[in-house]
């Protein structure tokens, strides 16, 4: 089984690992929302592929239900890129 290990869960650290731990706070915000908002806008894709084939198969009361997902990922964009939006008007 794989262990992820994230550093900022560890703030006994001394010493620098790579260019993030030299970001201020809005950088690194803006950096993750710009992923999650990436990340995110993937997932719709990825739904409504498996929506339409979902479909094509006759699920139809699955493919709706999958395209509900995504609707409701759509929601998630919207906020993640306001959240976005006031972080740069901020500066």
């Amino acid at each position: 089984m794989a262990h992820r290990h994230d550093h900022e869960d560890h703030h006994h650290h001394h010493h620098k690992h790579d260019k993030e731990s030299e970001m201020s706070f809005p950088e690194k915000m803006e950096k993750l929302l710009n992923h999650w908002i990436k990340h995110n806008k993937d997932h719709v894709e990825t739904y409504r592929k498996w929506a339409d084939k979902a479909l094509d198969e006759g699920m139809t009361d699955i493919a709706r239900l999958i395209e509900d997902a995504a609707g409701v990922s759509e929601k998630v964009d919207v906020a993640l890129e306001n959240a976005l939006e006031r972080l740069k008007n901020r500066e």
